[in-house]
């Protein structure tokens, strides 16, 4: 019984490793920002379907394995059927691993580190079976600056994004029809010192502004999902579509919300980067991209 204890037990760890496992891609085309791409292909993919596409990308001082970890998009790939794109930034271009979002000549179209992140989604594109109407962004941090600096410069490429913590800085705002700009969720610790709340104020403007909204033209949920931290703010178009979602977090600072467990809608890894308030932001944001509707 013991050895039986102890088999499924490195199974079970096998797993958790294997999940953590990426590939570094190293001529995924010309990387105009100098950054590291890594993917993470489910070893059960089907390739003969359409795959949807997420690119995830981490914040300062933090690697692609390390956002992977903390996130458990991973885990969720391999349940949902996806392909994940790991974007990592060099030493040699910010000394605390930070996106250049602020500085226009890296975070414009197909500019500087902009540029080398489309450059993956391309590379991907043409190496895997991708749903063109199934690629997705999010990121932490600065990691959700230049996030958001990607949905601005391309946004009939995505078809959502989510922005966690992050800076508003843009340039060149895209002057695209409403009915093709991106959906966009923005998640804001209220207590967030590092990217402060204003952040997110700024972000949801200029999305309101990309769409055409009127800003007192909102769904309000307090407690959101019955959590008593949470609560959002909904837009919708004409057709009824939610948008945008502002998604304010009482009591959490400069932290991704995860909520550890086995169950599909549990995940990511404690660290100084995480917080378990029993909200898996991770698994909430697939399900805003419509992933777990598949």
């Amino acid at each position: 019984m013991r050895a039986l204890v102890l088999f499924i037990l490195s199974l079970v760890s096998i797993s958790l490793i294997a999940q953590e496992n990426l590939t570094e891609i190293k001529d995924f085309g010309k990387n105009k920002g100098n950054l590291k791409m890594y993917t993470y292909v489910p070893e059960n993919l089907d390739h003969n379907k359409k795959i949807p596409l997420v690119v995830v990308i981490h914040g300062c001082t933090q690697s692609a394995k390390m956002i992977a970890s903390e996130t458990g998009w991973n885990k969720l790939a391999d349940s949902l059927n996806f392909i994940v794109v790991y974007p990592e930034q060099k030493i040699i271009n910010n000394t605390a691993k930070c996106y250049n979002f602020y500085l226009g000549y890296k975070a414009k179209k197909d500019k500087g580190e902009v540029a080398s992140i489309k450059q993956m989604i391309s590379y991907s594109i043409n190496n895997y079976n991708i749903d063109s109407s199934k690629i997705f962004i999010t990121g932490m941090s600065s990691g959700g600056g230049i996030s958001n600096a990607m949905l601005n410069a391309y946004p009939t490429l995505f078809n959502a994004g989510a922005l966690l913590a992050a800076p508003s800085t843009l340039f060149s705002p895209n002057t695209e029809s409403p009915k093709n700009q991106p959906r966009v969720a923005i998640i804001q610790g209220a207590k967030d010192m590092v990217v402060p709340k204003s952040n997110s104020k700024r972000i949801l403007k200029q999305w309101l502004i990309k769409n055409q909204f009127n800003e007192t033209d909102f769904t309000l949920n307090e407690e959101y999902l019955n959590h008593p931290l949470l609560s959002a703010k909904q837009y919708y178009n004409t057709e009824k579509q939610l948008k945008i979602i502002l998604l304010i977090a009482e009591d959490i600072k400069h932290k991704v919300m995860i909520s550890p467990g086995k169950a599909i809608d549990h995940g990511g890894k404690m660290d100084v980067h995480t917080i378990d308030v029993n909200f898996h932001s991770t698994f909430w944001i697939a399900n805003f991209f419509g992933l777990t509707a598949q």
